[in-house]
Order: C-alpha cells, then structure tokens, then sequence
C-alpha cells in the first residue's frame, strides 16, 4: 500500500489522528509530570521558606545593611566597605588594622587588594560580617583566610585575611 502524500484524503485523516494522539499524551503524560513537578518545586519551596525565617530570626544583623541603590560597581572603597561593614558588627576601630594596595592588573582585570588583621573577634561575628561583604559586593573574593587563638580566652581569635576585588 502506497501512500500519496498529494491526496488531500491523507491530510484529512492524518491531522485529526495526530492532534488526538498530541491530546492523549497531553492528557496522561505530560500534564501528571507537570503535577509531580510542581509538588516536588512546592516542598522544596516549603523547607527553604523555614530555612529563610529560621536565617531572619536568628541572625538579624544580615539583614541591618541596606543596599544603596545609586552605588555603582565601580564605587568601591576598601576603607569606606570595611568600616560600614566593622560598625553593622559591632567591630571596633581600634581592634582592626585595614592595609590597602594600590591596583593591580590580574588575569586581564584591574584589581585592588587589602590586608584586614583584627586583633580579637569571635567566629560566629566574623563568619557574619565575612558573608555580608561577600554578599554585598560579589566581584570582592577573600583570597587568605587565617586564624590564631588568643591566649586565655573560651572563643576569641586573631584572625589575618587578604581581600581581593575585581573591577
């Protein structure tokens, strides 16, 4: 049996027979796997809404630094970010010490570098105000990360890093 695609009969059973297949897979295909996805997208939603309150209500303090709207990406200053960043944590000027290099060109993009050594900090304030500059300033990459432990003390550190940003 031949078929000729020149005969309008073939087009006449051809696409009804088509549209109904497309309307059955539709139906108990791809409509159930839709349904199954969006319940999957739905729990997942639920448990990182608990882990989002649960993030507002135990560590306010990220949420105190507000994003300034006209700041453009090119207005970075190390002294200005460190002591905006020092004093939403509570980081007193006299316990830090802020280093900062002239720019650099690296990997075919200007950089700038700075040495921050804060003499007495504890983890979890420095784990905060680490991940708020990060957040806020995402081309900023800490580079060197070093703690000691002072002398005679439960939970305070001396701690070194090196801080990159990438214009």
């Amino acid at each position: 049996m031949k078929i000729d695609l020149k005969n309008p009969n073939v087009y006449y059973i051809a696409v009804p027979v088509l549209a109904g297949l497309w309307a059955i897979l539709a139906g108990f295909v791809f409509y159930p796997s839709s349904i199954d996805a969006w319940d999957r997208s739905q729990t997942d939603f639920e448990s990182v809404e608990k882990q989002i309150k649960q993030l507002v209500t135990l560590q306010p303090k990220r949420l105190e630094y507000k994003v300034d709207e006209k700041a453009k990406p090119e207005d970075f200053d190390f002294t200005k970010t460190i002591n905006e960043f020092a004093r939403v944590f509570s980081i007193s000027d006299s316990n830090y010490n802020l280093t900062v290099r002239g720019q650099t060109k690296r990997a075919g993009r200007q950089t700038r570098s700075a040495t921050i050594l804060i003499k007495t900090i504890d983890i979890e304030k420095l784990a905060q105000f680490l991940s708020a500059m990060l957040l806020r300033w995402p081309e900023l990459k800490c580079e060197v990360l070093s703690f000691e432990k002072v002398k005679n003390t439960k939970n305070n550190w001396k701690v070194n890093m090196s801080l990159t940003y990438y214009y």
